[in-house]
């Protein structure tokens, strides 16, 4: 039995910000708008377990890459 996708949410009040969020692999969902605010409702897959892990790794190895303010 294959697993199913989980999902992670997010919701902005801007239009500006849609494009890079597209880019980060969002996907608007929905749109309201109550008294002229306008709200964008976006998902995107949760990473794997392994994926998350990997990413973590990343940016802590990119973290003592960065040089940053010694000891």
């Amino acid at each position: 039995m294959a697993a199913s996708t989980r999902w992670e949410y997010t919701v902005v009040d801007s239009f500006d910000r849609l494009s890079a969020l597209g880019e980060d692999g969002w996907e608007l969902v929905g749109v309201t708008n109550a008294g002229g605010n306008e709200r964008f409702y976006l998902k995107r897959p949760l990473p794997s377990l392994r994926e998350q892990i990997t990413l973590d790794q990343r940016k802590q190895a990119l973290g003592k890459a960065g040089g940053g303010s010694g000891e």
